[in-house]
């Protein structure tokens, strides 16, 4: 079971179920297994570069590379989180650091350079770092989450840094994390992910195969939610033509995201698809449950098979 995917340079590195680190150096065709220090599922990774990186998973942990994912070395985990410092909240928001426990996951991990980093997860889980992952300290307060709704992504889009979560929950950042403004959204369900695409905009996706765009950094919205999906929209790329793949929980693939342009439904349906990134070479490379899926690079859907209309 896979559950993200990164580039790192031209190397792909998925992680998932029991710790697992794979890595690819041809596209996706053949992969090797990464020394890795903890078995809890990993649930996110995240490169700066070809060698620096970063991963997150249950039970708090966060791993660190240098290497660019040949081996790893555990930075925090939830016990040791217990102990770090907290910072004082901003405006009364934020919920307690102590909410929640040691073994909840992390689900999400950025770096804005290989000093200043995040990661976000259960409960409204915010950490933060200035210098690389050496000390980790709480940063909960600089959000406005008093119920302590599940973070599940943070990643620059938009000309902001945005953090997304359940019940509709948006955040963003226009001070590189310094603080962050809830915005309002058309949708009170869950968004599982964030992606900057091309042009500028900013793409939100979750349940029910919801997807909007703002090009106001959350001040306003377009939706662009497919007609044909269904199901969880879970993932999201960047495709070398500048159009946008989104992967979903019912293995559908969609294209497109251009101004102006719907997302259409690719024809092939794969197993459930949890992540996805773009190869060097063009392909489409996605992880889920059955661990690795390789599309060629995927051409634009067919017209009748695109409605930019949403419930």
């Amino acid at each position: 079971m896979l559950i993200a995917i990164a580039r790192a340079g031209g190397r792909l590195v998925a992680v998932g179920d029991a710790g697992t680190v794979i890595l690819s150096d041809d596209g996706g065709a053949r992969w090797s297994q990464a020394k890795v220090p903890v078995g809890v599922s990993l649930t996110s990774v995240h490169f700066v570069d070809a060698q620096t990186g970063w991963a997150v998973g249950h039970s708090g942990v966060i791993l660190a590379t240098t290497d660019g994912g040949a081996s790893w070395r555990k930075q925090l985990d939830g016990f040791q989180a217990r102990g770090i410092e907290v910072e004082p909240p901003l405006g009364g928001h934020g919920v307690p650091a102590a909410a929640g426990g040691e073994g909840d996951p992390l689900l999400d991990v950025h770096f804005e350079d290989a000093r200043r980093g995040f990661a976000v997860g259960a409960f409204g889980r915010l950490l933060c770092t200035t210098d690389g992952g050496q000390h980790w300290r709480h940063c909960e307060g600089r959000l406005d989450n008093p119920d302590g709704n599940h973070l599940y992504a943070i990643r620059p889009a938009g000309g902001a840094l945005v953090v997304v979560g359940e019940r509709g929950s948006v955040y963003v950042s226009r001070d590189q994390g310094a603080s962050f403004e809830r915005v309002a959204t058309p949708y009170e369900g869950s968004f599982f992910g964030v992606h900057g695409v091309p042009d500028g905009r900013l793409l939100v996706y979750g349940l029910r195969g919801h997807v909007f765009a703002s090009a106001d950094q959350g001040r306003s919205w377009t939706d662009l939610s497919p007609a044909a999906a269904s199901s969880a929209v879970t993932g999201a790329a960047t495709l070398d033509d500048g159009r946008v793949a989104l992967v979903s929980q019912d293995g559908s693939v969609f294209v497109g995201g251009r101004p102006g342009e719907p997302l259409g439904r690719l024809p092939e349906r794969g197993p459930s698809l949890s992540a996805a990134a773009a190869s060097p070479g063009g392909a489409l490379v996605a992880v889920g449950p059955r661990g690795i899926v390789v599309l060629p690079k995927p051409a634009a859907p067919p017209a009748t098979s695109a409605s930019a209309s949403a419930s």
